[in-house]
């Protein structure tokens, strides 16, 4: 239901980012070893979040966090989301965390919004929020180093 896509500006930023998503303890890996066969509805099959993370290149990522359209073919939808070094790299390990999990919540409530003016739509949008916060929860409390 969340996946996510990275950008980054150089290769050093990518192998630092992109733990926190996909690594064995990565937030993207968690929520969906928790949550790999349930549905959120019929009407949104994937939700994307891109992270465009900014390093030794400027990868133009837009300026606020964009919402994309909603495709009723593909039942999908994507938000993008540009990292500068203040808010990510210059962080501590549970500063980062936070950081993936806020912004995942962060993505939902934002499509959850954009879509709520779509009428008849069958997505469990509370149903989504209250998994990545639960999953957040374990994320965040977790002991060992992502890297």
């Amino acid at each position: 239901m969340i996946g996510y896509f990275l950008k980054a500006g150089d290769e050093s930023v990518s192998e630092m980012f992109s733990p926190y998503i996909w690594k064995e303890h990565g937030f993207g890996t968690l929520f969906e070893n928790a949550y790999i066969n349930k549905s959120y509805g019929n009407d949104l099959k994937l939700i994307l979040i891109m992270y465009y993370v900014e390093g030794a290149f400027n990868i133009n990522g837009p300026e606020n966090l964009k919402v994309n359209n909603y495709s009723n073919k593909k039942k999908d939808i994507s938000v993008a989301i540009t990292v500068l070094p203040n808010q990510f790299h210059n962080r501590n390990e549970f500063e980062r965390r936070e950081f993936i999990v806020d912004s995942t919540l962060k993505a939902v409530k934002l499509v959850r919004d954009k879509l709520s003016k779509k009428k008849n739509l069958d997505i469990k949008f509370e149903e989504l929020i209250s998994d990545v916060i639960e999953i957040g929860d374990e994320y965040l409390r977790y002991k060992k180093l992502i890297i």
